[in-house]
């Protein structure tokens, strides 16, 4: 698009987009920022069959991304509503405390997260990508965890470092046909999954450098960035999302520390 005055390169006005796991949480407050800044949006979900409070310019279709069939039949729904995909945005993901080091957790479990997680998004990619023009982009959701490890948390932490170098190998094999391919990588927000593992809020609010505990509405404008033409340059990149969890220890973290060694 060339640059020419009143031109706003983070307008997504007009851009056709399929959010893959957009029926709850990060995924449907992006859908519904999307919707409010002009874009026409597909969600997909196990529960997309549901009727949803949607606002007009949002369509939902069922897809589970860990059966083929169900991705392949679900894309084949999308074309019916719209002709192509500008933006597709790969967010379906589950978190399971799963380390396989003890009886309790169990190898049935460990599979479920890295087929959600990590094929279940390769299974959406190769559908979606075939609908996505020259000039497109792909934004995924992955997370902090791919590059920090927790107890009990190897699944989940396993399944985001192996869709960090697949959002990295994307983009460097669709980067001929000026595809962007980045992810968003969210920290603690107020969505169904992370309200699952409550008791862990307050701790990963402390690893945050500025405290921050966000809603999931916050999001909304990261994913219009990547989508926009204002992020032409950005291509394989990690966006951090998560008010700083990443970069080094906290002030609350290192007085939390200094306390207990005190104790």
């Amino acid at each position: 698009m060339a640059d020419v005055e009143g031109f706003n390169p983070f307008s997504v006005a007009g851009c056709r987009a399929v959010i893959v796991g957009g029926t709850a949480g990060i995924g449907l407050a992006v859908a519904n920022h999307m919707v409010a800044a002009g874009a026409s949006i597909v969600v997909t979900g196990r529960r997309g069959g549901e009727p949803l409070a949607t606002p007009t310019g949002m369509s939902s279709v069922a897809m589970d991304v860990a059966d083929g069939e169900s991705v392949k039949s679900g894309f084949a729904a999308i074309d019916e509503i719209i002709d192509g995909i500008d933006c597709l945005i790969l967010n379906a993901g589950i978190d399971a405390e799963t380390g396989l080091i003890d009886d309790d957790h169990d190898l049935a479990a460990f599979e479920r997260v890295i087929d959600i997680n990590t094929t279940g998004l390769a299974r959406a990619m190769h559908h979606g990508i075939q609908r996505v023009p020259d000039g497109g982009s792909v934004i995924v959701t992955s997370s902090p965890a791919g590059s920090i490890a927790a107890p009990g948390m190897a699944a989940y932490s396993a399944s985001k470092a192996a869709l960090d170098m697949l959002v990295k190998s994307w983009a460097v094999d669709l980067g001929p046909r000026q595809i962007r391919v980045n992810a968003v990588l969210p920290g603690i927000v107020d969505s169904e999954m992370d309200s699952e593992s409550a008791p862990d809020t307050e701790l990963i609010r402390r690893m945050t450098v500025n405290g921050a505990h966000r809603r999931a509405e916050e999001m909304g404008p990261v994913f219009q960035f990547l989508a926009s033409r204002a992020s032409v340059t950005l291509t394989g990149s990690l966006v951090g999302a998560h008010d700083g969890i990443s970069v080094g220890y906290s002030q609350a973290v290192m007085g939390y520390l200094a306390a207990d060694l005190d104790d």
